[in-house]
């Protein structure tokens, strides 16, 4: 092998190994941005969930402070708080904040399983984003390889990997 076929090994080389380290690094920096992002939806479905909570609590607070009201205004204006009337107004009262509590919740909590997912998948991309820098690393060194067996052998085709016909019992 001569001097320019030695520097045409060197430089080869050199490029195989920038080629390897860049899709090694691209890889971790793909990885790393969708694990933070993973991280940030983790974050809000955390807060969607204690929200829901809070909500449901300020909800539940408004409605008892409602019914106070009610019973101290008809207390006030000496009416039974057991009549008909009164025990009507405050289920359909009741009964219409639990409904708007639930589908308060279920919304925010709709939002949260959303984000669950969602961290999730970037989870999974994180993941799929290193292997494939660490595929593209050995795609290059796969094709480094290949260049070299061809070079060495004086042709472009891998020779080595041709099946070798055998000889003996069984044989068609």
């Amino acid at each position: 092998m001569g001097f320019s076929a030695t520097a045409a090994v060197v430089m080869m080389a050199a490029s195989t190994a920038v080629s390897v380290y860049s899709s090694v690094k691209q890889g971790e920096a793909q990885s790393a941005a969708q694990k933070y992002q993973q991280q940030q939806q983790r974050q809000r479905e955390e807060q969607l969930r204690t929200r829901a909570m809070q909500e449901e609590a300020a909800r539940r607070e408004e409605l008892a402070s409602n019914l106070s009201t009610i019973e101290a205004i008809r207390a006030g204006r000496g009416l039974s708080q057991a009549s008909p009337t009164a025990l009507v107004i405050r289920d359909d009262l009741t009964n219409d904040a639990m409904d708007d509590m639930r589908v308060s919740r279920l919304n925010i909590l709709n939002g949260a399983e959303s984000a669950r997912q969602s961290a999730e998948q970037s989870g999974k991309a994180a993941s799929n984003a290193l292997t494939a820098g660490y595929l593209g690393a050995g795609k290059s060194l796969l094709d480094f390889g290949s260049s070299m067996a061809g070079g060495m052998s004086g042709g472009s085709d891998l020779s080595a990997f041709k099946k070798i016909p055998r000889s003996g019992i069984g044989e068609r």
